[in-house]
């Protein structure tokens, strides 16, 4: 890691700041952090936070993994 970078604060991201950036629900959002896909620092039931990078990182590779993708062409 660089200096800068070690020194630099995380983003974090309420769940609806989530579901608003990855345009789903934010029952969606708390259901992928239930799967582990999406970190989470959990203070109490009601403050959670999602470090955003680490989120994006998460829903890429969710992404990824889509049968759709796979497929020939791109079209089921």
């Amino acid at each position: 890691m660089k200096p800068a970078e070690q020194n630099a604060a995380p983003v974090w991201a309420t769940r609806e700041q989530l579901a608003s950036r990855y345009q789903v629900h934010a029952r969606t959002v708390d259901e992928w952090r239930r799967r582990g896909i999406l970190p989470a620092f959990v203070v109490s039931a009601r403050l959670v936070r999602f470090p955003i990078a680490e989120c994006d990182e998460g829903v890429r590779r969710f992404r990824h993994s889509a049968r759709w993708e796979q497929k020939e062409g791109g079209a089921l």
